[in-house]
């Protein structure tokens, strides 16, 4: 018997599944949906981690290092050190 529409792996005509589906079934659509939403949020993030880099990061640590020395919380020894570090 002929069976009418695409005879390939995991496909018999239904609609639920087709070719490029990761699983069979609805469950399939979720799971393949989820991966490229989770692909296309991580090639965000990385773009904008290598693209967009902030540069003000390291002034902001050393603000919040100049206000734990101003309110006593290391001495001035601790503070150098740790300016060096930042910069």
């Amino acid at each position: 018997m002929m069976h009418s529409g695409y005879s390939g792996f995991g496909y018999n005509g239904n609609w639920f599944c087709g070719p490029g589906a990761f699983f069979p079934g609805p469950i399939g659509w979720i799971v393949t949906i989820f991966f490229w939403a989770l692909l296309i949020y991580l090639a965000v993030k990385f773009f904008k981690g290598v693209f967009f880099n902030n540069s003000d990061e390291g002034a902001s640590r050393l603000d919040r290092l100049k206000e734990r020395y101003a309110q006593g919380e290391i001495n001035e020894d601790e503070y150098q050190r740790m300016k060096t570090e930042i910069r």
